[in-house]
């Protein structure tokens, strides 16, 4: 059996729009890459997924799925990735380049993905991309620092001096800034569901689910790949027909009774990785925290000396001073993230959905975004939902809302 070397870069925000990247993928290759030179490299992430989902909706593509009789887009998260692994294998490639290749799966998708991985490391030379030290593939026998195209370091996995360890945590000093109107008087709980269920072609998702949220309670929302999290969230932001005829009440409005969808969504702030598709404009950073006073998709009109000051307070909180001007779509993903939660929080919404916010972060960022989290939920009145597979450390949620499934569907238990 043939050895091969396998690489790990660390947290250098190199990407497949990267030079380096794709000199990589072209045959070009870099030192210390010059034996990949003239051979064909395959890219597996996050981005190469959401293309081939863009060619199913539009060009009816079903290259990852042609033989499962069903679309990709049904599959869990854990499914995708192992769909488009087994693609791109049976594409033959020289090499592969994992980027956050364990993003948003949950632990026993990770697991069984590791498994596989270690498989094709046997047979197939691994570059990965990667920014937490606990996703670091075991079989890694070299790993680089590279900044602005430059190696700064390589050298063995331990020899290696991990990036965070060197740097001190930039802590949130600054008070949560306050809002320019509150919003009036919402019933409490905000949120109730009364044993909710959902089926979709004759299978059980949701099974007699009950959960109730409070003014200003703090929730994690835990579950394993489609266990259900993501149609409940579509069920309580209005996005899902499903629940019309369930017994769900959203700010003390029956669900079915002629609420309006935009004045529930006013009420709601909503941040996902998914959402930085959305502002492909030119939107400044202040702008863009601005317009979560309008709940819309960039500023159109002229921000006024009151709200410019307000968007300065949460650019000084969130760390991005000298960045009120740069263009949205230039900041790296840790400081998008870190924007579009002020942009949700500017107006102190009565609720605040964050799913999957740590997606595409290294440890120190998470850390820091930790930290601004349980600074909103004890200076705010606004009640936290926290949508992840597993427990970020440092994070201090009040309580835990676990969907655990069973074969009659996911049932809901408060932690």
């Amino acid at each position: 059996m043939q050895l091969y070397n396998h690489y790990a870069i660390y947290d250098s925000g190199l990407s497949i729009k990267s030079l380096f990247i794709n000199n990589l993928l072209k045959g070009l290759a870099p030192k210390p890459f010059d034996h990949f030179k003239g051979k064909k490299g395959l890219y597996f992430s996050n981005f190469t997924l959401k293309s081939f989902l863009k060619e199913e909706v539009l060009h009816n593509d079903y290259s990852l799925s042609k033989n499962e009789k069903r679309s990709i887009r049904t599959f869990s998260s854990g499914e995708q990735k192992k769909a488009l692994l087994k693609y791109l294998l049976s594409k033959n490639p020289d090499f592969l380049i994992l980027e956050n290749v364990f993003d948003m799966l949950d632990k026993e998708s990770r697991a069984s993905l590791l498994i596989e991985l270690g498989e094709i490391s046997k047979k197939t030379p691994i570059i990965q991309l990667f920014k937490r030290k606990s996703e670091l593939l075991p079989f890694i026998s070299t790993i680089l620092h590279i900044e602005n195209e430059e190696i700064l370091f390589i050298g063995s996995a331990n020899e290696f001096e991990f990036k965070f360890k060197k740097e001190q945590l930039k802590e949130v000093n600054a008070r949560i800034p306050k809002p320019l109107n509150k919003f009036e008087v919402v019933e409490n709980p905000l949120i109730q569901f009364k044993n909710v269920s959902v089926k979709y072609n004759g299978r059980t998702i949701l099974n007699d689910v009950n959960w109730k949220i409070k003014k200003g309670e703090f929730w994690q929302l835990m579950g394993p790949n489609g266990s259900g999290k993501t149609t409940l969230l579509t069920m309580l932001i209005g996005d899902n027909p499903k629940a019309y005829g369930e017994d769900i009440t959203i700010f003390g409005v029956k669900k079915g009774s002629g609420e309006s969808v935009w004045e529930i969504k006013k009420k709601i702030g909503y941040v996902t990785p998914a959402m930085t598709e959305l502002f492909k404009g030119r939107h400044s950073v202040e702008n863009m925290i601005i317009s979560g006073l309008y709940d819309s998709i960039g500023l159109y009109q002229p921000p006024t000396t009151t709200e410019k000051k307000l968007a300065s307070e949460w650019i000084e909180l969130i760390g991005l001073n000298g960045f009120k001007q740069t263009w949205f779509r230039r900041l790296t993903e840790e400081q998008q993230c870190l924007v579009l939660i002020a942009r949700s929080m500017i107006k102190h919404p009565p609720l605040l959905i964050l799913d999957e916010p740590s997606s595409g972060l290294n440890d120190y960022n998470i850390a820091f975004l930790t930290n601004l989290i349980n600074k909103m939920a004890k200076e705010t009145s606004t009640a936290i939902i926290y949508v992840s597979h597993k427990k970020e450390k440092g994070l201090n949620p009040s309580h835990i809302f676990e969907l655990v499934p069973s074969k009659n569907g996911s049932i809901g238990l408060v932690k």
